[in-house]
Order: C-alpha cells, then structure tokens, then sequence
C-alpha cells in the first residue's frame, strides 16, 4: 500500500519547545506536514483550519492536558489518530485519555526514536485505511444509486420502446425471460465490440447445464446470469471499454476487475436473481485461484460461475464481433483447452467443446456475405433470419434465426419507418431466393 506522507498532516501539542523540535526533526525525515502548538487551545485552533492525520499530544500541559486536549479533538476531528507523549508517573491520566479521547497509543518518555517512527508510520496507514474504506463505501453507495437509476430509466425507456415498435406483445415486469434479453441487449448497447455475445454465452451455458444434468431451476439461474454477466460494465467508461486488456493501466484493470462485483450488487437488488448474481460475481474466477475478485479455486467456485466462465471465454475468442466474418470456433476452443486446470475446469471444458460443435450451424454460424442483405421491402415469407435484426437506435427486434411471416415483414416496414436505420436485413444463403 502507497501512502503520500506529503499528504499527510501531523500535529505536534506540546509546550516545551525542546520536545516539539525534537518530533519535528525526527518526523520531517519521513516528509509528513508537520505543524505545532505550544498548548491545548493553539492546537485546537489548528484544528480548525487542517485537515490532521495524526495528533500527538503531550499529557502535562498547563491551562488544558493532553488528556481534555484528545478529548476534545476527538469531538471536532474524530477521524484524526490520537497519540499520547506520558511519563510513567501519568498512569491515572493516561487512562483517562484512552477513555476519554479513545487514545490510539500511548509513548513513554523518554522515547525510541525508531520506535517512535513506526508507531507514527502504523497510525497514519490506520487513518489512512479508515478514510479509504470511507470513500469507498461512500463511492459505492453513490453508483449503486446511479446504477438504480440509470437500470430504471433504461428499463422505462425499453417498455416504451416495447410499446411503441409493437414488437412484444408483452411487458417486460410480467415476462421474467423478455426482462433478461432486454438487459442483455442494454449491455451490449454499451460494449458493441461482440455482436450477440450475452446471447451466445446463455445458449452455451445452458446447453452445458443441461449436460450435466442440472435440474429446471439450476439451468435457469445459469442462464440468467450468463445473460446478464456483463451488466457491471455499464458503469465503466467507453474510452477502458474500448481498450484491449493489454493496454490498460493498473487503475484501469482495477476497474475493470470490479465489474462482476458490480454486477452482482445490481442484480442482486431483484430477488429472484439474487442466485444468479452469486454466479456473475464469481465467473472471472479461475479453476487455480488466480482469478477476481475473490482468488476462489476448484470447487469452491459456484458451478454454474465455471460454466459461465467457459463460455464467456469461448464466444470472445471465436466471436467475429461487429466486423461480421465467420465464427473460429476451432481456434477458440483450442486456447480455452490449453487453460484447463488452470483457468478453467477440465470437465466443463470437454462437455463445451462437444456442445460448441453442435451449435457451429447455429450460434456459430457463417453470416453471410454483404451480396445478402436486403431491406424490408425485398423481404418475402419463409426467409430465415442469419443476422440480429436491430433499429436504428440499437434495439434488437427480431433476433437470428427467426422465420419471417408475412406479419413479422409489416411489422419490420412499420419499425424501420418509426426508428430509421439504413442496416440491411440478412438471410441465410439457402433462403435468401425464395
């Protein structure tokens, strides 16, 4: 832990001139601000215009003793770390300001130099922690309102949305699955980097669950979080977002890093995804224990947060993202077995590698050509979507692999009218002459 002593204030309280020049001398070495008073009410009145880390006080003073002195700072800085200077005859004043001024520590005099300096070294980083943890809490109290809020009025937006495009014939609070895809969508609003990786990463998870013979309600709270893993990047800025790994700074990794965390306490705030927030929380983890946040390993990992992982892990390697292209889903799988043991559990990595396989014509899928695209006009019934079709403002309204009826066509000329969008619609090869 770095701590800038620069930053740090000491005051020193004493009325013997000698003793103060002595503190001071030995502290500056360790370039803390250090200021000084001559009496209880001069340091008092420090107090008042500094911010102090540190007070170091002095028990036999006249007018006020070190012990009312703590006291009373405790009242108007309680933040402040209190130290007592004592001789051994103030044992009942000594006690008096632990009591009453909660005394950190107390220094006999005369005292060891060296030993003095680590005690003053400890009760800054103890202040220092303490102010930490209260930013901390603090910052997280504040983005987890900003959160709220930011998922509320993007829940708003998306039933008006809903409403509007005539699209769902439901409302998102009365269909727990349309809620999940809505928020899978929102996510992938603010990382376009992969198309239709929140979907992709559901569908495999799932399918692996299954492999294993998971019961009902296992295989949903997988699928719940694997669509809504990513939900803690909705409050990372786009300019980390946009970076690869590689390129970011520490601060920026730390950031990052904090994501499933975030992501838990969003979801967590529903209880019917209270489960699966445990496993968003938990699906960077790695099978050896190097992962985040919390270094589990093996089995102390949630099953379905390795289930997770494996498939995150998949779809990003083989997913062509925005650019189009087809899926590398041999190149992917090969990195993500080269990770068993270590990343990733042995045995979900040879179910996904049987799964994947399956889904090469479907999930992973070859897109097609730009020779494809039509506009919804052209369209004709019976057509099988190969590609998400979205609006202008990036709503998802009918994903790939839907079949177009002739109501679904209307409803994509009467929707492309509402929210522009210059985006053609593309079919598989196989359909696009019918």
């Amino acid at each position: 832990m770095e701590i800038d002593n620069t930053q740090q204030t000491v005051l020193l309280v004493d009325d013997e001139e000698n003793i103060l020049r002595s503190l001071k001398r030995l502290l500056i070495e360790d370039d803390y601000n250090i200021l000084t008073a001559s009496s209880g009410q001069q340091g008092l009145e420090l107090l008042d215009s500094n911010r102090v880390s540190l007070i170091i006080s002095d028990q036999r003073m006249p007018e006020m003793t070190g012990s009312e002195f703590l006291a009373r700072a405790r009242e108007n800085v309680p933040e402040a770390v209190r130290i007592m200077l004592t001789g051994y005859s103030d044992i009942n004043a000594t006690m008096e300001a632990i009591n009453k001024g909660e005394v950190y520590k107390y220094i006999t005099k005369p005292w060891n130099d060296e030993e003095m300096r680590l005690t003053v070294r400890e009760a800054i980083e103890r202040y220092f922690l303490t102010e930490e943890n209260k930013r901390l809490a603090r910052e997280l109290k504040e983005w987890n309102v900003k959160l709220e809020q930011r998922v509320k009025e993007q829940t708003i937006d998306i039933e008006k949305r809903n409403k509007a495009l005539l699209v769902f014939n439901y409302r998102l609070k009365r269909n727990f699955n349309s809620c999940l895809e809505a928020f899978a969508s929102l996510i992938e609003l603010r990382n376009t980097s992969f198309s239709n990786h929140s979907k992709n990463v559901a569908e495999v998870s799932i399918r692996i669950a299954k492999a294993l013979s998971l019961g009902k309600k296992e295989v949903e709270t997988i699928g719940a979080a694997a669509h809504l893993h990513d939900i803690g990047k909705i409050g990372i800025s786009d300019s980390i977002l946009q970076k690869e790994s590689k390129g970011l700074t520490s601060e920026e990794k730390k950031e990052v890093e904090q994501h499933p965390v975030r992501g838990q306490a969003a979801v967590g705030q529903i209880e019917e995804l209270q489960e699966a927030g445990e496993l968003i929380r938990h699906h960077h983890e790695w099978y050896n224990g190097n992962g985040y946040p919390d270094h589990l390993s093996s089995d102390m990992i949630p099953l379905g947060a390795r289930i997770i992982g494996v498939a995150d892990a998949v779809d990003r390697l083989a997913n062509p993202g925005q650019g189009g292209g087809r899926y590398d889903f041999k190149g992917a799988i090969s990195i993500v077995k080269a990770s068993r043991n270590t990343k990733y559990d042995p045995k979900i990595v040879d179910i996904a590698e049987k799964i994947v396989e399956e889904l090469e014509n479907s999930v992973y899928r070859d897109i097609g050509s730009e020779d494809d695209g039509f506009m919804p006009g052209d369209l004709v019934p019976g057509m099988i979507l190969s590609r998400d079709v979205r609006s202008g403002t990036g709503v998802l309204i009918l994903p790939s692999g839907s079949e177009l009826t002739f109501e679904k066509i209307e409803h994509l000329k009467r929707l492309y009218k509402m929210d522009p969008s210059n985006n053609r619609i593309y079919v598989s090869k196989k359909d696009k002459n019918i």
